[in-house]
């Protein structure tokens, strides 16, 4: 039997791993750009901006003395799963913070060699346009309040300032269910309109609902038995094949 997914690297010390769910989002964007080579370079360039976003969440939580087991890229995105998450509003929010930074920070690097390198090869232009917008909505879509996203933690961080985590964890759950219901509902008009990436709009939209949920639950038994260790996951889902970015990058072949 093939394993569900297979270990490709290390950095930091952290495994990084790729679940086999990836062969359908490549084989989606192949067909949806027509050409296996932009295909696959646009594939691995949102594999390798997901897994920084992913890494800079790790690395952050790591300077507060927590450890990331392992970084997964999938179908929805990546995820990087924590043993022992920060305790701290403040550790809480830079943490969440860090992934959408350095996708930001990736986009700015990717905007600069478009501008004042020279760029003459319309592949490497291409991809140098996908990168950019692709790391602009990634961690803007990351700050959404979707909880358990990178902006509903942040959204939970600053309720934290309010009242106790528990609560502050329901409100973030019940606003990232909202947040979860308008998904899906674009993801079911994207269906019946025809665009063919309304169904990961829908897996995201689930994903934010039973994860929230989940995590609520973790956090009322972390109260109750004041447990030291949490198991968790940072879901970072991108954006990716929005009508809009086919557009611009088509523009520029």
């Amino acid at each position: 039997m093939f394993p569900r997914k297979i270990r490709v690297c290390e950095l930091f010390g952290i495994p990084v791993y790729l679940d086999f769910s990836l062969v359908i989002l490549l084989v989606m964007f192949i067909m949806d750009f027509g050409s296996f080579t932009y295909g696959l370079s646009f594939a691995i360039a949102l594999a390798v901006s997901i897994t920084l976003h992913e890494l800079g969440h790790s690395l952050m939580a790591r300077s507060f003395g927590y450890n990331a087991r392992e970084i997964t890229l999938s179908l929805l995105g990546g995820c990087a799963s924590f043993i022992n998450l920060p305790r701290k509003a403040s550790q809480e929010f830079l943490t969440a913070i860090a992934g959408p930074a350095v996708s930001f920070a990736i986009a700015g690097l990717a905007w600069i060699s478009l501008v004042y390198l020279p760029v003459s090869n319309p592949w490497t232009a291409n991809v140098l346009v996908y990168t950019f917008w692709m790391n602009v909505m990634l961690g803007g879509f990351n700050l959404l309040p979707g909880f358990p996203m990178d902006g509903g933690r942040i959204f939970r961080s600053v309720a934290r300032l309010f009242t106790t985590r528990a609560k502050a964890t329901y409100v973030a759950m019940i606003v990232g269910r909202g947040f979860a219901i308008l998904l899906g509902l674009r993801g079911l008009h994207s269906l019946v309109t025809g665009g063919g990436w309304g169904f990961v709009s829908l897996l995201i939209a689930w994903m934010i609902w039973r994860e929230g949920w989940r995590e609520y639950q973790q956090t009322l038994v972390d109260e109750q038995w004041d447990s030291r260790w949490d198991w968790s996951a940072r879901v970072s889902p991108p954006p990716y094949g929005g009508d809009e970015d086919d557009v611009e990058v088509r523009r520029r072949r």
